[in-house]
C-alpha cells in the first residue's frame, strides 16, 4: 500500500525546497553524459584508480594550530601519514611542484595551486595562486583570500579535504592513585610520566618543515557509482554543451565529495 502522507509530501514542492535545484543538476548531468563524457571519464578514473589522495579510507584534513607563539599545520595529505608542518613565514604552498610546502603529485593541481597563510590576530587564509582548475571553499570559488573557519570544506582541483582550527588548550585534572590502581595501572600510579615526556617536543627539534608524529593507515575503498565503457573509441565526438562555472563546480563537488 502507498503511504498517503509520504505521497502528499512528494507532491507538495514546499516539502522539498531543493527539488528544482536537484532536477536542474540532473538535467545537466544527462547533457554531460550524452555530449561530454570526457568529464565523467575523469570522475570514473578517480573512483576506479588506487589514487591515495582521493580514495583513501580515512578523511583527509588540514588543521591549523595556534599554540602561543608557535604556528603550524597538521595534515595527513602527505605520504599517507599524519604530520606536523612548520614554515618560517607561516605560509604553506600546496601544489604539484615537489618544492612546495605541501607537494601533491596530482595532475589536476597546478604547480603552485594555492597558499595557506597565517595572519597574526586573524587566522589562516586560503589564497588561490591563479590555478588552472580553481580553488573552492564550501563550494564557493576563491577569488580573494578567504579566512578559513573550523569545519570548512576545501577543494583544490580534484583534491578535497576538511580544514580544522585549533587555537586553545586545556589541562586535564590529575587522576587519583586509587583510580589508577583500580585499573591495574600500578606503575603509572607509582611513577607517573612527566608532562614533558608525554607532550610532543617537535617544536624544538630540527629545522625540517615536515615532522612525522603518527602513522594513519587504512584499507583503501573504492566506491563505484557508474560503470565505465570498455572503449573510448566507440564514443561519438559531440560538442560540449554550454555550462556555467557554477554548474561545473557544483557537479564536481557532488561527485568528488565522500
Amino acid at each position: 500500500m502507498f503511504d498517503s502522507k509520504a505521497m502528499s509530501k512528494l507532491s507538495d514542492p514546499s516539502e522539498i525546497p531543493d527539488l528544482d535545484q536537484r532536477l536542474g543538476l540532473y538535467r545537466v548531468f544527462l547533457k554531460l553524459y550524452e555530449h561530454h563524457r570526457e568529464l565523467l571519464d575523469e570522475i570514473l578514473e578517480l573512483e576506479n584508480s588506487d589514487h591515495r589522495y582521493r580514495t583513501r579510507g580515512n578523511w583527509q584534513f588540514v588543521q591549523g594550530v595556534i599554540q602561543r607563539n608557535h604556528i603550524h599545520l597538521i595534515t595527513n595529505l602527505l605520504d599517507d601519514k599524519t604530520q606536523i608542518l612548520m614554515q618560517p613565514q607561516n605560509c604553506w604552498v600546496i601544489g604539484r611542484d615537489c618544492h612546495t610546502g605541501i607537494p601533491i603529485p596530482d595532475k589536476r593541481l597546478s604547480r603552485r595551486h594555492a597558499l595557506v597563510q597565517y595572519v597574526a590576530s586573524q587566522g589562516f587564509y586560503l589564497m588561490d595562486l591563479n590555478s588552472t582548475n580553481g580553488s573552492y571553499v564550501n563550494g564557493e570559488p576563491v577569488r580573494r583570500p578567504v579566512l578559513l573557519k573550523d569545519g570548512d570544506r576545501v577543494r583544490l582541483g580534484s583534491l578535497s579535504f576538511m580544514f580544522f582550527l585549533c587555537q586553545g588548550s586545556r589541562q586535564s585534572a590529575s587522576i587519583s592513585t586509587e583510580v589508577l590502581q583500580s585499573f591495574g595501572l600500578n606503575q603509572w600510579a607509582a611513577d607517573p610520566p612527566a608532562a614533558s615526556q608525554v607532550a610532543a617536543t617537535h617544536l624544538n627539534e630540527g629545522n625540517d618543515d615536515r615532522v612525522e608524529v603518527a602513522l594513519s593507515s587504512s584499507d583503501r575503498e573504492t566506491y563505484m557509482f557508474l560503470q565505465s565503457s570498455d572503449s573510448k573509441d566507440e564514443r561519438a565526438e559531440v560538442a560540449l554543451p554550454d555550462l556555467s562555472n557554477a554548474q561545473k563546480a557544483e557537479i564536481l563537488d557532488r561527485f568528488l565529495k565522500r
